[in-house]
């Protein structure tokens, strides 16, 4: 595929300028000689979607409720109708009624419903139909490599999901044809350890006197599945909290294997650039464009005076471990969901995954995500002051109505 450079070059890049390598006459950095460690990222600003061949297999991941049905078809039927084989999941392929709609009847064989273990490797495209909480599913849907995502918001709040479906047939066809902005949101690998609850099992094992050749099937796959790892990718964060219990949860933070802090509180945030304004902004961290390689790591009310959030580089591997000390369980959680309950001495390693999300992007990497804080959260939301030469007769609401009224894109110039 040709590319028109015109249209993609910009003119200032989203990395930071290349620092010099030397310092003073005779001071320079150690060049790397395994170039394994090195890691080369494409700049972020130019980064386009480019189909290998024509996508061919797209799945349709919609909202729950009424309220998305009639898009829902619309979009079903119009995909299929271009040949194209049109996967959903299976409540919502139980529900489409094709002995009661002719036209969903006629491309019934391309419409499919999408088994996770057999049609994870065959979609193109996924089309989401709804608000956050859907992207947040499709990303839990692949846990390894995730096709590129199209998301229309149909829900709530609608952060992350930037088209407007009353545009939709010109925007799926400007994405199959390609060359579009895509956003790599990076996601978190989320890690859970067992310890404590090995060594809880364990001696429950031998007050009781039972030996490994006493133990049932069932009991020793249980007793297996204790011993394997749990993993998660989070697209917004992994929260560790003190759950229903009534004590503060008393947790230990290492950052590489060396300890940094203890945390005592509600619990910690671990997020994404992405989850940065998500739960995290509400607990009080600071928002991340999502082109940042960080992580953040936020406090849900500690019972500290100076226990600021902080962001972190994505590299490092932070463990979470529930400290010896506490008095009861902590809570895990991946993206709001995936509950799991912590033991003592159980702990959690969190690191940035190789398999991002790539979501289609409105306009681009930049302005798409300023233009979210605008309108969605309203961020910095103001009346504006006026100067010292502005007749003050006219109130403050009355200037804000009259500078609302103004378009700046039909506004003419003298």
């Amino acid at each position: 595929m040709s590319v028109d450079n015109s249209k993609t070059r910009r003119a200032r890049s989203a990395f930071a300028p290349s620092p010099k390598s030397n310092f003073g006459p005779k001071a320079t950095l150690k060049k790397i000689q395994n170039n394994e460690q090195l890691i080369v990222i494409q700049d972020p600003s130019t980064q386009r979607l480019h189909w290998i061949s024509p996508p061919n297999n797209i799945l349709i991941i919609r909202k729950p409720g009424p309220q998305t049905l009639p898009e829902f078809r619309q979009l079903v039927l119009k995909l299929l109708k271009r040949r194209l084989n049109v996967y959903v999941e299976m409540p919502e392929h139980m529900h489409l009624p094709f002995a009661n709609d002719a036209e969903l009847k006629e491309h019934a064989e391309r419409c499919l419903a999408f088994d996770h273990e057999n049609d994870m490797t065959k979609i193109d495209l996924i089309i989401c139909l709804g608000g956050d909480g859907t992207l947040l599913h499709a990303s839990s849907m692949f846990q390894k490599s995730c096709p590129p995502v199209l998301s229309f918001s149909m829900g709530s709040l609608g952060f992350l999901t930037p088209f407007d479906f009353k545009y939709h047939e010109k925007i799926i066809n400007e994405v199959i044809s390609g060359n579009v902005a895509v956003l790599l949101r990076t996601r978190l690998k989320c890690s859970i350890v067992k310890e404590g609850s090995r060594k809880k099992s364990s001696s429950e094992a031998s007050f009781h006197s039972v030996s490994s050749d006493d133990l049932t099937n069932d009991d020793k796959q249980k007793q297996s599945n204790k011993d394997e790892k749990i993993s998660h990718l989070a697209l917004n964060e992994v929260v560790i909290d003190r759950g229903p219990n009534s004590y503060l949860s008393n947790l230990d933070l290492y950052i590489n294997d060396r300890f940094i802090t203890k945390v005592q509180g509600d619990g910690l945030i671990v997020s994404t650039p992405t989850g940065s304004t998500a739960y995290a902004m509400a607990a009080g961290s600071s928002m991340v464009h999502p082109n940042v390689p960080a992580m953040v790591i936020c406090p849900i009310c500690p019972h500290s005076l100076s226990f600021r959030p902080i962001v972190v580089p994505a590299g490092i591997e932070l463990k979470v471990k529930v400290s010896e000390d506490t008095r009861l369980t902590a809570w895990l959680s991946v993206d709001g969901r995936n509950r799991h309950e912590l033991q003592q001495q159980d702990s959690v390693r969190i690191t940035t995954s190789v398999y991002p999300i790539p979501s289609i992007c409105r306009f681009d990497q930049l302005g798409d995500w300023f233009e979210s804080l605008a309108d969605i959260l309203h961020w910095n939301l103001r009346k504006t002051q006026l100067n010292l030469g502005t007749d003050h007769s006219i109130s403050n609401d009355e200037q804000v109505d009259t500078d609302e009224k103004k378009d700046p894109l039909t506004t003419e110039t003298s």
